[in-house]
């Protein structure tokens, strides 16, 4: 009897360790769009729908109400992204092209609701390093953003023209012996945005704080096993009164698991995500749940559910 209880538990192990998918989430330095959007596996395509719940127990729910749909290229680049609006009417709709080697060279985006639509076109020159876009919204209004890239394709320089005005823009870059960037500051019209970065020992981004003289925004990045787990959102003035704003958790796969904003530095409202996920480690079905902590709220509440029904190349 001993050495059968012994068999399963060993082929129970085996059989949540075949099931454990070996996948890492990236967190900067993105390649595709799906990597921006933490998505695993060859997606093709997705739609998000939303249904709010009607009682505490899930049981009940409004009809689920599609509010994002995306198309992806084989490559992992955006195709095209619609939005949809409250009741599941398309509201707007982006459209993207690329070159051969999957560089955007022009996107269209298109308003339903809303006149406004909106043209972008970018040229490239890999030997000058130097960037061109073109903005043209509603055949009127144009923007132009003239960029020039320097050491390890960080942009150096950027000047915008808008309506004959032009803003000339100007970055300032400082590397450890890593090549992370420890040190950013951003000129702009002599207004100087600062960004200061920490890392730890295996390259990890562990501290980041943004923004000017006499207001900043820092962020704490705590990892385990190499992911990380938990961010701290805090606000800086004066360089002396710090105040912590909002506390996020993540599941392994860097999903928000709990995310508590505050107010001076008292907690607030608290939501919880419950996850539901594909073979591929993406999400299907996400349940958020709400605690009211300024109402003296005891228990979450189950506000609504998200799903995704996600199509892969094959």
């Amino acid at each position: 009897m001993k050495k059968t209880l012994h068999l399963i538990l060993i082929l129970l192990l085996f059989i949540s360790c075949k099931n454990e998918l070996n996948i890492q989430p990236k967190y900067s330095d993105f390649e595709t769009d799906l990597e921006t959007r933490n998505l695993f596996g060859k997606v093709k395509e997705f739609s998000q729908f939303r249904a709010n719940i009607k009682s505490s127990d899930k049981n009940q729910t409004e009809k689920p109400i599609i509010n994002l749909k995306e198309n992806f290229t084989e490559n992992g680049f955006v195709k095209s992204t619609e939005y949809f609006g409250t009741f599941g009417k398309t509201q707007q709709i982006t459209e993207n092209f690329y070159d051969a080697n999957d560089y955007l060279q022009k996107r269209i985006t298109k308003g339903v609701n809303f006149p406004e639509n909106m043209v972008e076109l970018i040229e490239r020159d890999s030997i000058k390093k130097t960037e061109f876009r073109n903005i043209t919204i509603n055949d009127t209004l144009n923007i132009e953003f003239h960029s020039t890239f320097g050491k390890l394709d960080r942009i150096e320089e950027q000047i915008k023209i808008e309506n004959g005005d032009t803003i000339f823009v100007k970055y300032n870059y400082k590397f450890d012996s890593n090549k992370n960037i420890i040190l950013l500051e951003e000129i702009e019209n002599e207004i100087k945005t600062v960004t200061e970065n920490k890392y730890d020992q295996n390259g990890n981004i562990v501290e980041s704080i943004n923004g000017f003289d006499n207001f900043k925004m820092k962020t704490i990045t705590i990892y385990k096993a190499g992911r990380i787990s938990k961010i701290e959102y805090y606000s800086i003035f004066d360089d002396s009164e710090q105040l912590l704003e909002s506390v996020t958790e993540f599941d392994k796969y860097y999903n928000p698991t709990n995310e508590k904003t505050y107010q001076d530095s008292k907690l607030k409202r608290e939501t919880k995500n419950e996850y539901k996920f594909d073979n591929n480690g993406n999400w299907i079905k996400k349940t958020v749940s709400l605690k009211e902590h300024f109402y003296n709220s005891k228990k979450f509440v189950p506000i609504y559910i998200e799903s995704r029904k996600i199509e892969y190349w094959e």
